[in-house]
């Protein structure tokens, strides 16, 4: 059960119907409509942009959409492409781990769109 916090309460209530949050929204604004990532449980999903994340050879990646039709430019729309991830202050994000790269799962991406 996904829940936030009404008003800065320390008591948490539930995102409203069919929406959750991904650590304990404090607001209904930070509650989402969750989305399925394209490599499903094999790597880390962001489920508010719907996009897969993690860390391969030693750098982050995320899923992109470059030939990937599209209803909007928010968020992954499902199929399987991917780029570096550009870092904080260098081109592209090291890792070790996929949860090191859960700070950058949002910036842009440092190389194409690839498939």
């Amino acid at each position: 059960v996904s829940t936030q916090s009404t008003g800065g309460q320390d008591a948490c209530d539930k995102c409203p119907a069919g929406q959750t949050s991904e650590s304990g929204a404090k607001a209904a604004s930070e509650c989402f409509v969750a989305r399925s990532c394209a490599w499903g449980d094999a790597h880390l999903c962001d489920r508010e942009t719907g996009c897969t994340f993690g860390c391969e050879s030693d750098f982050c990646w995320s899923q992109c959409d470059g030939a990937c039709p599209r209803l909007d430019l928010i968020g992954c729309h499902g199929c399987k492409e991917w780029c570096w991830l550009s870092g904080n202050g260098e081109k592209y994000h090291f890792c070790t781990e996929n949860s090191q790269c859960a700070a950058v799962k949002r910036n842009s991406c440092a190389s194409t769109c690839t498939l």
